[in-house]
């Protein structure tokens, strides 16, 4: 999504949980939903606000399209004010806490007049929830570890939510540094430049020939500007250094602790970062490689051009449309695909135990079918793939019976429910889709949710390995707020040589491009390309398929 999506996206949803708070119709909480679903894939936001045509998109009535081209042509929403200002002080900040609804969170604010996460804390070190009716021991000891899981992510924000922020910053500064000085070298560094799923800070390195006074002057005051406007909860970082000893400094702040470790340096001028690899007699290594140490004794090997490459997928799985709880329809995500350069499409809406994602009933699997078959004959130069992804039940079990199953070309097996089983039950509910003969992928392996949800208790080591013995592919689900399977586990991906599929989990046309987020994670596990399945072009991957 572009900025001003982003920004569109965020107020409806905003407005949905406010609305939802001060227990609004639910018809008018679905209409926020439903907009923000479409508002994903309108690139002319701006254009239609000015003109007046936001009515025109399906799903953006009269009342939603006047606050939209308030809030884009004047940067104000009284409506989301107002819901705010009706609220109980505290309500908001308490229901960030994980299972504290807004009906506990209200008596918490009415009973024991707690109206922030700090005073909510404190009461929980007095144990006064013991004895509050619906609460208890159990509920407190959970609000505890809630607790402590924000604190520690207080400062720290998801790799997709700055990209944008940042680009543009660095636009600007180079306007800056371009009207200032005529001899300069700029560049991100550090978490943001080998692309981490988690920054705690945004790092740019200036490179000037001659810093005088004033234009440090200059940057110092572009940056305290920049950081006013900043909407992020990290600490923005410009680093200044010679020119001569740019291309050492770039290399030097990039890579991690454990990267740097074994290549000690003397000289510090370079004319390009390549130079510096080329002292250690190894090719260049791209950014988002130089995490672990491992990328150096596969450079050294001759094995980097192994890994991977940014432009190496021929096609993807995972994919929702307005069947199920997606906001495009099949032709318009096929269409997507194809602009994207994909050679096929896995089509999979969520199955029907998924009634929260208007999950696919039994009788409607023809009329998908058919509709699959008429979206196929208009586009032969793309193969659509017809999937479901089913719910792994409580037992391991899929959720169709086997002569429903066997009739889709492939199956992803994911949790959607029951998150809090322990390791052992949950490892045994995972084992058991693995070895059904229906699945093909294992969808977000741990379920978590990047800074919102841990995974759940797994033994990673027995799935990955069960997964390879089953010639099962676990997905890496590009979606930039999952991003599971987590990139640390590409050793023990690559010792049992488990295929990975790069899924983008997309909702709606916008979202095939998360695509990208995944292939930097499989790069940064240093995963090889024969290891990750949708290399593979149309043929091989239905052999694949069928073989299964």
């Amino acid at each position: 999504m572009h900025h001003l999506q982003e920004d569109v996206f965020t107020l409806l949803i905003e407005i949905q949980l406010l609305l939802e708070l001060n227990n609004e119709n639910p018809f008018k909480i679905r209409a926020f939903e439903k907009a923000a679903k479409k508002i994903t894939d309108i690139q002319d936001l701006e254009d239609r606000a000015r003109a007046g045509t936001l009515v025109e998109i399906e799903g953006i009535g009269k009342s939603i399209s006047e606050i939209l081209t308030e809030f884009i042509t004047q940067g104000t929403c009284p409506v989301r004010d107002e819901l705010q200002k009706k609220l109980p002080k505290g309500l908001l900040e308490l229901t960030q806490i994980s299972g504290l609804g807004p009906k506990k969170a209200k008596k918490l604010i009415n009973e024991l007049e707690i109206h922030s996460v700090r005073e909510l804390e404190y009461a929980c070190k007095e144990n006064r929830l013991l004895k509050l009716k619906g609460f208890g021991g159990k509920i407190q000891n959970n609000i505890i570890k809630e607790i402590k899981r924000l604190k520690s992510n207080d400062g720290k924000v998801k790799l997709v939510d700055p990209i944008v922020y940042s680009e543009t910053f660095l636009k600007a500064l180079r306007q800056q540094l371009s009207v200032n000085t005529g001899d300069f070298q700029v560049s991100e560094t550090g978490e943001i430049r080998r692309k981490c799923e988690i920054l705690t800070k945004l790092e740019y390195l200036i490179g000037l020939q001659k810093a005088s006074g004033s234009l440090l002057k200059i940057i110092s005051e572009f940056k305290n500007q920049y950081v006013k406007s900043n909407p992020f909860p990290v600490v923005i970082q410009i680093h200044i250094v010679d020119t001569d000893v740019f291309a050492y400094e770039l290399f030097k702040t990039t890579g991690s602790e454990e990267h740097l470790k074994n290549l000690k340096l003397e000289k510090t001028s370079f004319s390009k970062e390549d130079e510096i690899y080329k002292t250690f007699g190894l090719p260049w290594i791209s950014p988002e490689l130089r995490e672990t140490g491992h990328e150096i004794e596969l450079a050294k090997q001759g094995k980097l051009k192994d890994i991977l490459p940014i432009n190496g997928l021929q096609g993807i799985f995972h994919v929702h449309t307005t069947w199920s709880d997606g906001s495009a329809s099949i032709e318009n995500m096929v269409k997507a695909a194809k602009a994207n350069g994909f050679r096929y499409i896995g089509i999979s809406d969520h199955s029907q135990s998924a009634f929260y994602a208007n999950g696919l009933k039994p009788e409607s699997i023809n009329a998908q079918e058919k509709e699959i078959k008429n979206v196929q004959e208009k586009y032969p130069e793309i193969k659509i793939f017809w999937g479901i992804e089913s719910d792994i039940l409580e037992d391991g079990s899929l959720d169709y019976e086997a002569y429903i199953l066997k009739r889709f070309d492939f199956v992803i097996a994911s949790v959607h429910s029951r998150f809090k089983m322990d390791q052992k039950q949950m490892t045994e509910r995972v084992l058991n889709a693995i070895r059904s003969p229906y699945t093909h992928f294992l969808g977000h392996m741990t379920g978590r949710l990047l800074l919102g949800r841990e995974g759940y208790a797994l033994d990673i080591e027995k799935v990955i390995t069960e997964a390879s013995k089953y010639n099962v592919a676990i997905e890496l689900n590009a979606n930039p707020m999952r991003l599971d399977v987590d990139w640390r586990y590409g050793d023990l991906l690559r010792k049992n040589k488990t295929l990975v599929c790069i899924n983008p989990d997309a909702h709606s046309v916008s979202g095939l491009q998360d695509t990208d987020y995944g292939v930097w994670m499989v790069r940064k596990a240093l995963l090889p390309s024969f290891q990750i399945i949708n290399t593979k072009d149309a043929q091989a991957i239905t052999k694949w398929l069928k073989d299964r």
